[in-house]
């Protein structure tokens, strides 16, 4: 009867002394894997192309087919038809869109995920908008897309998109006669990039159109940098701004909108209390708004909370509306830019920043700037991407350019994602007891 259970603890003596015994381990390594970009296409009579820090930028269409990426003969990529995907260890592109004397937009390129909030767009008779998910990978993805309106929740539709391929959809497909609209799209299965565009024209007249940049996660605070101001350009007048606001959970939200301008921090009357409705999306409008050329809004709330704010007026000989969204704070970003003349609004609590500009044939300049809570620098058109130190302050960017063909913002978020996947441990004085025999 004793027997089997001296054989029992010996054996354990011998597992536990063998745990003891310290074996000669290899290095712990590590590999380092970068995100890639991925790029929507161009929609319909969209006219635009992809702009990155130089011409070794690798990247491929996606077509269905498993493609390598390839350098291009220069830095700026034409949109085509089908999406593309970039290699990640290169600056964030960024995309030039317009449509022929009727609008200027602005995108970056970002990595997949498998969530995306959205705040913009319109359903009703004006909507020219759609949204494109794109699916890199070779596996089908599945998402659903949660829907929310002026009058609360709508139906959520499931999409499948297919492996290496695209789908796009009308906005007036997923919630038609809704003026205001809110998205979450979340994937049941693969990783997909979405994109979301707002046109809008009523018979003959054009209102204008622009990206709508994924907004942050549902928060109690966040910041929407890079907004147009009244000083925005000649000949340019800002006729309306509203913030649209969403609360998803189940009680209402009281928020707070405070202004940033280069001149400083201060709460509009108004604006400092506001009870908004959970579940159902709102617009505020924007009044005593800083006379400066761009600005920015911060928000504060009692419940997570999504928002972007809806620019429309007249700029140049056209009306236009540009979308200025909520992003996450930025730190080392390496951003591309297009080699046209714009605006880089900077929100921080630093009192300066310093950065790397790159222009033509690698040349690299430093620049620095004072801040007083936000900082405007305006953009040469010898500039190919900016770089910020790993070290810097944290903070929100955005850009904005307005030419002949219009206005358009986008905000500049955090794309560049590295990750350290360890590597198995070789343990050259691994001991494995075997039991004693009966």
């Amino acid at each position: 009867m004793r027997k089997p259970a001296l054989i029992l603890a010996a054996f354990t003596a011998v597992v536990v002394l063998a745990s003891l015994v310290e074996g000669e381990q290899a290095p712990r390594g590590y590999v380092e894997s970068v995100s890639t970009f991925v790029c929507p296409a161009q929609y319909r009579d969209m006219n635009g192309a992809i702009h990155f820090s130089d011409s070794t930028a690798k990247s491929a269409i996606i077509d269905g087919k498993n493609r390598s990426m390839k350098k291009g003969a220069s830095r700026v990529v034409a949109l085509g038809k089908k999406a593309r995907v970039v290699a990640g260890n290169t600056a964030t592109p960024i995309i030039v869109a317009s449509k022929s004397a009727t609008w200027l937009g602005l995108s970056q390129c970002s990595p997949s995920a498998g969530e995306f909030w959205f705040v913009g767009g319109t359903s009703d008779v004006t909507s020219l908008g759609y949204f494109q998910f794109i699916n890199e990978n070779l596996g089908k993805a599945i998402i659903d897309v949660e829907l929310w309106s002026e009058d609360g929740s709508e139906s959520t539709r499931t999409l499948t998109i297919p492996g290496r391929s695209m789908k796009s959809f009308p906005l007036t497909t997923f919630m038609p006669g809704k003026k205001v609209t809110a998205f979450h799209i979340v994937s049941r299965s693969g990783l997909i990039r979405a994109a979301l565009f707002d046109e809008r024209r009523k018979g003959l007249t054009n209102y204008g159109g622009d990206f709508v940049a994924p907004a942050v996660t549902p928060a109690q605070k966040f910041v929407i940098p890079g907004i147009p101001g009244a000083k925005i350009g000649k000949k340019s007048k800002v006729t309306s701004q509203k913030l649209r606001l969403f609360v998803p959970g189940e009680s209402d939200a009281i928020i707070q909108v405070t202004y940033i301008s280069p001149s400083g921090i201060f709460a509009p009357i108004g604006l400092d209390s506001l009870r908004i409705p959970a579940q159902k999306v709102v617009e505020v409008d924007l009044k005593s708004l800083p006379k400066s050329q761009l600005f920015s809004i911060g928000v504060s709330a009692s419940e997570p909370v999504v928002g972007a704010v809806l620019t429309r007026g007249r700029f140049g000989n056209r009306s236009e509306i540009a979308w200025s969204t909520s992003t996450n704070v930025s730190t080392g970003e390496q951003i591309a830019l297009p080699e046209k003349s714009g605006w880089l609004s900077i929100v921080t609590d630093a009192p300066k920043v310093s950065f790397t500009v790159l222009g033509a044939r690698g040349k690299k300049s430093t620049v620095t700037i004072k801040v007083d809570s936000m900082a405007i620098w305006k953009v040469p058109e010898s500039a190919r991407a900016i770089q910020f130190s790993t070290r810097a302050a944290k903070m929100s960017l955005a850009f904005a350019m307005l030419n002949s063909s219009g206005l358009a913002t986008t905000s500049l978020a955090p794309a560049l994602a590295k990750e350290l996947t360890a590597l198995p441990v070789v343990d050259s004085g691994l001991f494995v007891p075997t039991a004693p025999s009966s």
